[in-house]
């Protein structure tokens, strides 16, 4: 086997010697520098061409791809909105909730301190009636107590 060395000088002394032809002006030569030029043409329209072909679907791939991620981040939007319409609708309900649970307290208090004063009263009148008749509930005088 040849070294790669060895391979890039017979390359090398093959094209010299193919030039070389070419100077002493062989019709075939040209022939075949020109099929060679030809060829060299064609591959780089041919990669062209294909490089255009991939970016072009790149693009493609990647337009829809965008258009994916937008639709996506539209229906969270979407979706976040809702939920925020739902916390608040929450929200409300519970500070509804928590304001009739606290007027219901209020009311208890208010009837709960308007019996105690009630009462209050009622005994402070009580007192003042058992004060003012102290013996007799009826209206008759006293009866006076015997000595036993």
């Amino acid at each position: 086997m040849e070294s790669s060395t060895e391979k890039m000088d017979t390359v090398a002394g093959e094209l010299v010697s193919f030039f070389q032809a070419l100077k002493s002006g062989s019709p075939f030569h040209y022939l075949i520098l020109l099929a060679v030029v030809l060829i060299g043409l064609a591959l780089t329209i041919a990669a062209v061409a294909y490089q255009r072909v991939a970016i072009k679907r790149s693009q493609t791939a990647s337009k829809a791809t965008q258009e994916n991620f937008e639709t996506i981040a539209a229906d969270l939007r979407k979706r976040a909105l809702e939920v925020k319409k739902q916390d608040e609708s929450l929200r409300n309900d519970l500070e509804v909730k928590e304001r009739k649970q606290q007027q219901q307290v209020l009311k208890r208090s208010q009837r709960a301190l308007k019996g105690s004063v009630s009462h209050a009263m009622l005994q402070t009148d009580f007192k003042r009636m058992t004060s003012v008749v102290p013996y007799s509930l009826n209206g008759l005088h006293p009866v006076p107590k015997t000595p036993s």
